[in-house]
C-alpha cells in the first residue's frame, strides 16, 4: 500500500522533485566522470611517463573528490530539506484523515528511495558517456594517441560514487524520518506559513552601508590589481576579507533602500504587477542577503576557475614548449659546496664521451655561461631591484642560434644584447627600457646596448627555469671571467629511435671527475621529459579548474533555486489574491518570471565584476612567465555557466509556477 502510494505521489509530483533530481544527477555525473580517469588508459596509447602522469592525476582527483563529495552531500541535504518542507502540509492532512504516523513514514521512505535511486542511475548513465569524451580530452592534453575505440567503464568509480552518494542519501532519509517523527500535527499543517523575521535598516543607514560596501570592494580591487598576485601575497588575506565584507554589505544595504530607489521611477513601479513583484523582492532581500552573498562569491569562483584555470594550463603548455629548443641539454658545474670561482670549466663534449656517448652522431653545440658582479637595475612595481645576469660569449650565443636555425647576432666591440627567457610583454618592456640607455660595466669597459634590445630565445632545455637574464657580449671581454656552467645542447639525428635511450642511459646520473679533486655535478634534461611534465601539469590544472568550478556553480545555482522555490510557496496565497482582484494567469506568470529573473540576476552581476578582476589578476600572474590567452577557455566557461545557470533558472521558474498554481487550485477546491 505504502509502495503504491509513494510511486503514485512521485509520478504525480515529479516537477516538485525536479530540483532534487537535477542536483543529485548532475552531482553523480560530475563525480563519476572525474573519478574514472585512470580507466581511460584502456583507450590510449601512452608512454611510461604519460601513464605515470595519468595515475598522478587520478590520485589528485581522488583527494579533491573527498572535498567535493562533502559539498555535493550538503547540496543534496539542502534540496531535500526544501522537499520535506513542501510535503509537511500534505503529510499533516493525511494524518488528519486517519493515516498512522508509521504509514506516512513508509510513504516518505519509498518516495525518497524512488527519487534517490532514479537520480543515481540517471547521473551514472550521463557520467559514463561524459567519461568517454573526457578520455579524448585527456589523451589530447597528455599528447597520447587514441587506439581502437573501446567503451570505458570504471567499476572503482562506480563503487566510489554509489558509496558517497548512498551515504548522503541515507543521511537525508534519516533526517526526513526524524523530522516527520518529531513534528507535531499543528507544526506540519502550519509549516508553510512560518517566515523569517528581519527588520531592515533605515534608508539613510542603508545608503551609508552601501557606500561603505563600494569602498571595501574598491579598496580590495585596487590592492590586488595594483600590486599583482605575487607582490600582494602579504595583503592577499586583507583583499579577500575586504571583498567578502564588501559583497555582504552590498546585499545587506540593498534591503533598506532598494524599494525606495525603485519607487522614484513611477512609470516603472506602477506598470503591470511591478509594484507587487518589487515589493516581494525587497521583502526577500531582507532575509536572503546571506545566501545572495554566498551565491555571488561562488559564481565568482566558478567563473574565475573555469576561465583562468584552463587558460593557465594552456599558457603553461605553450611556455614550456617554447623552452625546449633542443632534444636534450647536458650541463656540468661545480658542486654546491665548492667555493665561489673554484670551477675552472670543462669540455662537456669530452665529459660525454667519457660517459660512453658521442654527440657527434647528431648535431650539438657546447657553450659556457659566466658569472657577473655587475647588477642590472630594473624598475619593478615602482621600485629599483638588482638582477645579476649570466654572461655568454657572442660566438657561443650564435652557435646556440644556429642549432635552432636562427640568424646570428652581430655586436660591436663595446656592445651587449640581453636575452631573457621570461616571455611576458611586461618583463620584455622593463629590459627594453633599461637597454635604451643602461650600460654594463665589464672588464673595465662600459658597454651599451647593440643590435636588438632584447632577445627571447630559449638557451637550454629545462622544466624549472630560473627565468634569468643573459647578457651576450664580445668574446674578448670574458677571457678572465669566472665560469659558472658548461652546457652541451644535443639535436638527435632523424630516424634513430635508439639515440635518446643511449643518451639518457649514458649521461643521466653520470658524475664526472673534476680537476684537482673538485667535485662536479652534471645533469641531463630531455625535451620528451619536459613536455610530459608540462602536459601532466596542464591536464591537472585544467581538470581541477573544471571540477571545482562546476562544483561551485552547482552549489550557487542550487542554493539560489531552492530559495526561490521556497519563496514561491510563501507567496502562493498572495498570487491567489491577485487572481481574485482580476489579474490573469498570463500577467501572474510574467510577474513570477520577472521576480525569479531579478533574483537570479542580482548576484550574477556583482559576480561578473569580481570575476573580471580575478581573471585580470590571474592573467597578470601568468604573464610574468608567458602571455596568457584565455579567449578559448572563457568561451567554453561561458557556455558551461550559461547552460547550467539557465537550466536551473528554467527549472526554478517551472517549479515555482507549479507551486503557485497548485496552491491556488487548493484554494478554489479543485485540487486533484
Amino acid at each position: 500500500m505504502a509502495f503504491k502510494l509513494a510511486f503514485r505521489n512521485v509520478k504525480k509530483s515529479l516537477r516538485d522533485y525536479l530540483i532534487y533530481f537535477l542536483t543529485m544527477s548532475l552531482g553523480v555525473c560530475i563525480f563519476y566522470a572525474f573519478n574514472s580517469i585512470e580507466s581511460q588508459q584502456a583507450v590510449m596509447e601512452m608512454t611510461n611517463g604519460q601513464m605515470a602522469a595519468l595515475r598522478l592525476l587520478d590520485r589528485i582527483m581522488n583527494t579533491f573528490s573527498v572535498f567535493v563529495s562533502v559539498i555535493l552531500a550538503f547540496l543534496i541535504l539542502y534540496a531535500n530539506g526544501f522537499l520535506i518542507k513542501r510535503r509537511k502540509k500534505e503529510f499533516g492532512l493525511c494524518m488528519i484523515l486517519g493515516m498512522e504516523r508509521w504509514m506516512t513514514a513508509r510513504i516518505l521512505l519509498f518516495e525518497t528511495l524512488f527519487v534517490g535511486v532514479f537520480s543515481l542511475f540517471a547521473g551514472l548513465f550521463l557520467g559514463v558517456f561524459l567519461s568517454q569524451g573526457m578520455a579524448v580530452v585527456t589523451a589530447r592534453l597528455l599528447g597520447a594517441g587514441i587506439g581502437t575505440f573501446r567503451f570505458v567503464f570504471s567499476l572503482s568509480a562506480l563503487v566510489k560514487t554509489a558509496g558517497y552518494f548512498g551515504l548522503a542519501f541515507a543521511l537525508a532519509l534519516l533526517l526526513n524520518l526524524r523530522t516527520l517523527r518529531r513534528q507535531k500535527l499543528i507544526d506540519l499543517l502550519g509549516a508553510a506559513r512560518r517566515n523569517e523575521s528581519f527588520r531592515a535598516p533605515r534608508p539613510v543607514l542603508s545608503l551609508l552601508l552601501f557606500i561603505l560596501a563600494l569602498c571595501c570592494l574598491g579598496l580590495s580591487y585596487k590592492l590586488v590589481t595594483s600590486d599583482g598576485l605575487i607582490a600582494a601575497r602579504g595583503t592577499l588575506p586583507a583583499c579577500v576579507v575586504l571583498g567578502v565584507a564588501g559583497s555582504f554589505l552590498f546585499f545587506f544595504s540593498l534591503s533598506g533602500f532598494f524599494l525606495k530607489l525603485v519607487q522614484r521611477s513611477r512609470g516603472l513601479y506602477l506598470r503591470n504587477l511591478n509594484m507587487f513583484v518589487l515589493r516581494q523582492i525587497a521583502a526577500k532581500i531582507n532575509t536572503t542577503y546571506v545566501s545572495m552573498t554566498l551565491v555571488c562569491l561562488l559564481l565568482s569562483v566558478s567563473i574565475c576557475t573555469l576561465s583562468s584555470g584552463m587558460g593557465l594550463a594552456d599558457a603553461l603548455s605553450v611556455e614550456l614548449r617554447r623552452g625546449t629548443p633542443f632534444d636534450a641539454t647536458f650541463s656540468v658545474r661545480a658542486a654546491e659546496e665548492a667555493e665561489s670561482g673554484a670551477y675552472p670549466g670543462v669540455d662537456p663534449v669530452a665529459v660525454a664521451r667519457e660517459a660512453g656517448f658521442d654527440p657527434a652522431e647528431g648535431k650539438y653545440a657546447a657553450v659556457r655561461l659566466y658569472g657577473a658582479d655587475t647588477p642590472v637595475m630594473l624598475r619593478v612595481n615602482g621600485e629599483l631591484k638588482a638582477f645579476y645576469p649570466d654572461l655568454m660569449k657572442l660566438s657561443d650565443y650564435n652557435a646556440v642560434l644556429a642549432l635552432q636555425g636562427i640568424a646570428p647576432v652581430s655586436l660591436g666591440p663595446a656592445e651587449y644584447v640581453f636575452n631573457s627567457n621570461m616571455f611576458s610583454d611586461r618583463w620584455q618592456g622593463m629590459l627594453s627600457d633599461y637597454a635604451d640607455g643602461g650600460t654594463l660595466e665589464l672588464a673595465g669597459r662600459r658597454l651599451r646596448s647593440g643590435g636588438p634590445k632584447v632577445c627571447t630565445h630559449a638557451l637550454e632545455v629545462s622544466p624549472n627555469r630560473n627565468y634569468t637574464i643573459v647578457a651576450v657580449v664580445p668574446d674578448a671581454l670574458l677571457s678572465d671571467a669566472p665560469v659558472k656552467r658548461d652546457l652541451l645542447h644535443i639535436v638527435y639525428p632523424p630516424g634513430d629511435e635508439t639515440y635518446e635511450k643511449r643518451c639518457v642511459s649514458a649521461l643521466r646520473g653520470f658524475s664526472p671527475a673534476g680537476p684537482g679533486g673538485l667535485r662536479l655535478e652534471s645533469g641531463l634534461e630531455t625535451k620528451a621529459r619536459v613536455l610530459e611534465y608540462s602536459r601532466s601539469a596542464a591536464v591537472t590544472i585544467a581538470y581541477l579548474a573544471v571540477y571545482l568550478g562546476i562544483t561551485a556553480l552547482l552549489t550557487a545555482a542550487t542554493v539560489l533555486a531552492i530559495g526561490r522555490l521556497s519563496e514561491a510557496g510563501d507567496n502562493a496565497e498572495r498570487y491567489g489574491l491577485l487572481r481574485r482582484i482580476g489579474a490573469g494567469d498570463r500577467m501572474i506568470n510574467a510577474a513570477l518570471f520577472m521576480q525569479i529573473l531579478i533574483c537570479f540576476g542580482a548576484p550574477a552581476l556583482p559576480a561578473l565584476v569580481h570575476a573580471a578582476v580575478g581573471i585580470r589578476v590571474a592573467s597578470g600572474f601568468v604573464n610574468v612567465f608567458g602571455n596568457m590567452n584565455i579567449l578559448g577557455s572563457s568561451l567554453i566557461a561561458a557556455f558551461v555557466i550559461v547552460a547550467i545557470y539557465c537550466g536551473y533558472f528554467l527549472v526554478t521558474y517551472a517549479g515555482s509556477k507549479r507551486i503557485v498554481n497548485k496552491e491556488n487550485a487548493y484554494q478554489r477546491g479543485i485540487c486533484e
